[in-house]
């Protein structure tokens, strides 16, 4: 069980690292500039996405990973790694939670239909909470993929993976 077990519990970890370096590229390089002249970047990028946009890219994993990390508790609540599991879960669960106030709150306001029609201030506020919000979901998702870590080490030495010190098997 363990063998397969770890196998999830990477797929989960890759899926929150996909989740926190994407969040991390937004808070870096994209929210920074929404904080001058934020109308006029929002135009631009209403009129860059036409056909897609970052929901594309984002939305699924940020489903996806958590609902692994879920399902990785569920599977291994009875084993040694619960509990670190445990914890994986109560931080996926709250960078779901920040998630969906993100999108639901800020999201579909600016990037709704009726987004012309905010006033300057109201735009500039939501990408100040959009920022703000985000980097409190980049905490969740990187302690999240700490605690998978920690629990793909164990599973890892459970299994007779590579020991740390001399590369050969337990």
């Amino acid at each position: 069980m363990a063998g397969r077990a770890r196998y999830l519990v990477l797929v989960a970890l890759l899926g929150m690292l996909y989740w926190l370096f994407g969040n991390l590229y937004e808070e870096v390089v994209i929210g920074p500039n929404w904080l001058v002249n934020s109308r006029d970047q929002l135009q631009r990028l209403h009129g860059f996405f036409v056909r897609t946009g970052p929901a594309t890219y984002f939305v699924p994993i940020s489903f996806l990973a958590p609902l692994l990390v879920w399902l990785a508790h569920a599977l291994l609540r009875r084993t040694p790694a619960a509990r670190q599991l445990r914890r994986a879960s109560l931080f996926a669960l709250l960078a779901t939670m920040v998630n969906a106030i993100i999108v639901t709150s800020i999201v579909t306001r600016l990037f709704g239909d009726g987004y012309a029609g905010l006033s300057d201030t109201t735009v500039h506020a939501l990408c100040l909470r959009w920022n703000i919000l985000n980097a409190v979901r980049m905490m969740f998702t990187g302690t999240t993929a700490c605690w998978l870590f920690a629990t793909f080490r164990r599973l890892d030495r459970a299994c007779g993976g590579p020991t740390v010190q001399t590369g050969a098997t337990a």
